[in-house]
């Protein structure tokens, strides 16, 4: 019996490093998720707000709008 419980203990103790090792995976994966995502909002907002990206906008504006289309 105590020859048993040894070799089952060890292979309880990885089966908990695996799903402990999977719960870490998935929190970590998640934080880098969300700030990925952080970041892309961060630059959405740089890039609204700086020079550059005021004239791309207004320049597809531009192509969108009919006015444009007649005078060119």
């Amino acid at each position: 019996m105590k020859i048993l419980l040894i070799p089952l203990a060890i292979a309880a103790f990885i089966v908990f490093l695996l799903i402990l090792g999977a719960i870490g995976l998935a929190v970590a994966t998640t934080v880098i998720a969300i700030v990925g995502a952080f970041f892309k909002l961060l630059a959405r907002v740089v890039r609204f707000f700086s020079r550059g990206g005021r004239r791309l906008r207004s320049r597809r504006l531009r192509k969108q709008s009919p006015e444009s289309a007649s005078a060119d």
